[in-house]
Parts: structure tokens; sequence; C-alpha cells
């Protein structure tokens, strides 16, 4: 078993570089430790505590010489567990939580996008970089050793590196550059036959196989978790659940592509260029093929706080813009929104349900208030599949203006939030009408109560 010394010989680090640009003349001359801080590794943080292997993040100074020009580099080692030992460490958590998880989990922990983390990550590292990846400088695999390796550049004078906590934070322009340049990577991968890599890639059948563990991730949720997810909310869940096949049957007819599908502000940072802002993502362990609208979602979830929810449809508008210019697939401003729903329903049952059992047992501060938008999304969205199954909901929804859309619609907004102060002793609102207006829409999740009628299957 190789040891932590043994991955920052220069020795070591001079022979991933020359398999890496095997073009160039490189020898490592020195390596000195720099300080790092990797409490943004989730995943590694978690697992290392349970394997005797050497893991985790190396800050190191480089000296070396490249083609005959002496240099120091300042590069970040990340020396990977396998991933069936995240599997394990997961499978853990989930029997921390208790039943109904603890005797679900089991049969599923292989099958939940964890267990391939090792192969996927160094897979997405080797593809042309096109400036959304980090710059690597080496990748290194050893299955018989189960030693796994990414040596890439420290990213330092960078702006908005693990800004989990800040949201506000991302103005406007970081918002629409991360969304121009994601549109950029997804273009580059978009396919109608996307390659089986992986057992767990998301499909139609693999989402139907795993009812049981959506099912139980959702009761642990909102037994855990009964603030985040009062009766309504799982009720939607529910039915979303309910209908996989139905949803899943519309997205395997749209196009799919190369998906960070961990696409947050724990993985993301900004590098400023004589072109302005550029993203850089980086943790590309759980990347899988998706419809593109699935890192939106996700993205938009973390970087949007409830004074910014009456962004969001402007903000994939932009997104869609952006892959059409590039790809001339999404004229259909409406089927693209579909897509996003959908999406919307796999990010919530499967990323947002794994993300609430460890919340369970170790608290993420910044995860009530991503659940929370990602409620506003689905409230935004409103996936076609929700709307069955609850004349309670319909009752609801026909409160609602038609297409959602800010204009004169807004005047009722404002009436009903009015209704709503009366009766509740709600503060006047200091918001603008926009901001009204999806205040308005979220109490669509507030009337509901648990007086719901069986889910049925929508007839198209």
């Amino acid at each position: 078993m190789m040891t932590t010394a043994d991955f920052l010989r220069p020795a070591f680090l001079e022979n991933m570089m020359r398999a890496h640009a095997p073009e160039r003349n490189i020898r490592v001359l020195a390596v000195a430790p720099l300080p790092l801080d990797s409490s943004a590794s989730i995943l590694t943080a978690l697992t290392s505590g349970q394997t005797d292997k050497a893991i985790g993040h190396f800050g190191l100074a480089v000296t070396l010489e490249a083609d005959g020009q002496p240099q120091t580099q300042r590069l970040v080692l990340k020396v990977k567990p396998p991933g069936r030992e995240i599997s394990a460490m997961l499978g853990s958590l989930a029997q921390a939580c208790g039943e109904p998880l603890a005797a679900v989990y089991p049969a599923f922990s292989a099958r939940t996008g964890f267990h391939h983390t090792h192969h996927r990550e160094l897979a997405a590292y080797q593809l042309p970089a096109a400036g959304l990846t980090p710059t690597i400088w080496g990748l290194y695999a050893d299955e018989a050793q189960e030693a796994y390796c990414v040596l890439m550049e420290y990213l330092e004078d960078v702006s908005l590196l693990n800004s989990i906590m800040a949201p506000e934070a991302w103005t406007d322009a970081h918002i629409r550059a991360a969304l121009t340049q994601l549109a950029q990577w997804h273009a580059r991968h978009l396919t109608s036959t996307p390659r089986q890599e992986f057992d767990d890639q998301p499909s139609a059948a693999h989402m139907q196989a795993l009812t049981p563990l959506w099912e139980a991730l959702l009761a642990n949720a909102a037994a855990h978790h009964p603030a985040l997810y009062p009766a309504a909310r799982v009720h939607l869940l529910r039915t979303a659940i309910a209908h996989i096949p139905t949803y899943w049957a519309a997205l395997e007819k749209m196009p799919r592509t190369l998906i960070h599908n961990d696409l947050n502000p724990r993985n993301t940072c900004f590098k400023t260029g004589p072109e302005g802002l550029r993203l850089c993502a980086y943790d590309w362990e759980l990347a899988t093929w998706h419809v593109p609208q699935y890192d939106v979602v996700e993205l938009l979830s973390f970087v949007l706080a409830e004074d910014r929810y009456h962004l969001r449809l402007g903000y994939l508008e932009h997104y869609r813009q952006a892959l059409h210019a590039l790809t001339g697939r999404y004229a259909d401003a409406q089927a693209f929104q579909l897509g996003a729903g959908y999406a919307a329903l796999d990010f919530g049952l499967h990323r947002l349900g794994m993300y609430l059992m460890a919340h369970a047992v170790s608290p993420y501060p910044f995860l009530p208030r991503v659940v929370d938008s990602y409620f506003d999304t689905l409230a935004q969205l409103q996936p076609p599949v929700l709307r069955a199954g609850s004349e309670k909901v319909a009752r609801v929804e026909a409160a609602l203006p038609a297409d959602l859309a800010f204009d004169s619609s807004l005047l009722d907004a404002q009436q009903f939030l009015s209704e709503e102060r009366r009766s509740s002793a709600m503060p006047e609102p200091t918001s603008s009408p926009e901001k009204l207006g999806h205040r308005w829409r979220a109490n669509w999740y507030a009337r509901l109560d648990t007086n719901l009628l069986p889910v049925t299957t929508p007839a198209s």
C-alpha cells in the first residue's frame, strides 16, 4: 500500500507529469509542502476517518524544469479514496439515521452515483479543459494499489472560492458568466445517445429501480427535518416518485450531456482575465450524463436566496439562449423549461435526499437555504406530473395566473398577500412587485394541508 510519503516523492510527481504531457521534457527537482484548506471536500473528509489509505489534499510547491526552463509551480495533489469506500461511508450514515433508511439503503449503496467516483473524476479531467476545469498537471490510477491521484493547479488569486455560505457574493455578473460558460461545456458534450459508462448512470430504468431508496430518503428527510419537509413538500416529491416512468419517458427523448452533478459554490470559483470572469469547476467525481438543465437547476438552488427567487426564470432563459446559440437545438423555451422541471425532480429525489441524510448526522449550515430555494424552483417550473393526484392541489393552483408571468396578474398577487397579512399578522413587505409575486407563489405550498388524495397517473 502506498503511503503519503510515496505520493509526495519528486520521482512520483515527475512520472505523473510526464505521462500527462509526454511531449514535454519535465524534471521535478524538489517538493515542499504548502498550507491548504480542504474543508470544502465533504466526501474525502468524511471518508478519511474510515480508511487506512493515504487520502486527502496536499498543497505542494514543486520546483521543476520543463523543456529546460526552471520554475516553481504551486500545485495541489488530490489522493482519492476508491468509490466503494465512499459508498461504505455513506452506508454508515444511513445506518445512523435509523429506519426506514437503515434497512433500505444497503441494497442500493453501490448504485447511488458514488461507487465510481475515483474513475469519474479522472475521466472528466482527461477531456479537453475548454476553460471550465482547473489546469491539470497529472493523473494517476493504480487499480492493484487502489491509488487514484489528481495533480492540479493551486487555486489562488481567484474569487468566490468555497463561497457556500455567501450566496449574496454571487453577483448578476458572476451568475451570467457561469451560465454562459457552462453552456459552452454542455454544448461541447451534447449528444442524443449518451455513453453508458457506469451502471449507476441516470436513466428511466435506473431511477425506477431505485424507487424504494427515493421513498426511504424522503421519509428520512421528513422525519429528521420536519421544518424543511412539511407534509405539502413531502407530497410533491412522493408524487414525483410515483411518476418517474412518466417524466423519464420525456427526459430520455431530450439531448443529454456530461454534467458536473455537484455544481455549487463548494466546487467552483472564478478566475479573472482579459476576457473577464471565468468559471472554474473542480471535484468532478460525480460527473454523469443528464439533460444540461440539471446543472443549472442545482447551481441556482445554491446561489439564489429568497430575495432573488424572482430572477430564477430569467437566468434559466439566459442559459437557454446561450445553449441554443451554440447548438441550435433549444428554440422552444417551453420545452426547455419542461426539461428543467423534470431535471429538478431528479435533483430533489437523489442529491437533496443524500444531502439530507448526511445533514441528519452532521448538519450543513447552508442546506436549509438550499432546500427552500429548491422548492421555489418547483413552484416556478411546475413540472406537469406534480399537478396530478390531488383535488386540493388543483383548487390552490386554480388561484394562480395561468402562465405565472409578471404582468397585471401581480395585482392579484398583491391582493392575495394583503389578505394573508390580515389573517396571519404578516408584516408589510418592503419588496418589489416581482418579489411579492414570488412570495405569493411560494404560498402555493404553504396553503396545502395533509388532506391530500392518492396520486393518480396523468393522461399525458
